[in-house]
């Protein structure tokens, strides 16, 4: 299962946070999506963990 922190990991710099953060959310046949909805959910969410890190949502 993948940790999720709510805080800023100070690993990060402001060096890392000027770049772009690239979700990428897989295309799925109907069938998985239908199927496996905790999947799809799962990975919309990553934009709600960039946030958390620290991007800006719009970048």
């Amino acid at each position: 299962m993948l940790m999720v922190s709510n805080v800023a990991d100070e690993r990060l710099t402001t060096t890392h946070r000027a770049k772009l953060a690239y979700i990428y959310v897989r295309q799925s046949s109907v069938h998985q999506v239908r199927q496996h909805q905790e999947s799809t959910e799962l990975q919309y969410r990553l934009v709600d963990r960039a946030v958390r890190l620290g991007w800006p949502h719009e970048r």
